[in-house]
């Protein structure tokens, strides 16, 4: 998979370091880290039907009527990765939009991040996400594990 470098500048002491990240035009694809960052997976939203069956879950749940399309994306790429995707190995969900940690301080949190100029790419293998255990579900359980991610 052909990634494109960012330099990220962490919130707590400023260090700075690249990574590979989905090109500023990538479209409908996200990359998911784990909590540690040690681990990502890819989905492309587009083609990966999870992705659509969460969001029509989303459209039907009560609490969201009314609530703007804009709004319900946000908490679809918020929600995902922890109720359809498979855990890392340490059994930790994803999540679409996760930080990567600063490798001096481990700190999730950035002050700012930018692509590299002039842009670098990088050729990674980035495993697609699994969604085994979602896929072993009933509708109801599907339903259920969107009920306690929006709780």
């Amino acid at each position: 998979m052909r990634l494109q470098i960012f330099e990220y500048q962490c919130e707590p002491s400023g260090h700075t370091f690249r990574v590979p990240e989905l090109p500023v035009d990538a479209y409908g694809e996200f990359l998911l880290r784990s909590e540690t960052g040690a681990e990502m997976v890819y989905v492309n939203a587009i083609a990966d039907p999870t992705y659509k069956e969460v969001d029509v879950l989303l459209q039907r749940h009560p609490s969201l009527t009314g609530v703007p399309a804009n709004r319900r994306a946000d908490i679809l790429r918020r929600i995902y990765g922890t109720v359809a995707c498979d855990p890392d190995s340490e059994g930790r969900p994803f999540h679409i939009g996760r930080h990567p940690q600063c490798p001096v301080c481990s700190s999730p949190n950035m002050k700012s991040w930018q692509e590299v100029q002039p842009v670098e790419f990088v050729d990674l293998d980035i495993p697609a996400s699994t969604h085994l255990l979602w896929a072993a579900l009933t509708e109801d359980q599907k339903a259920d594990r969107v009920n306690g991610a929006l709780s």
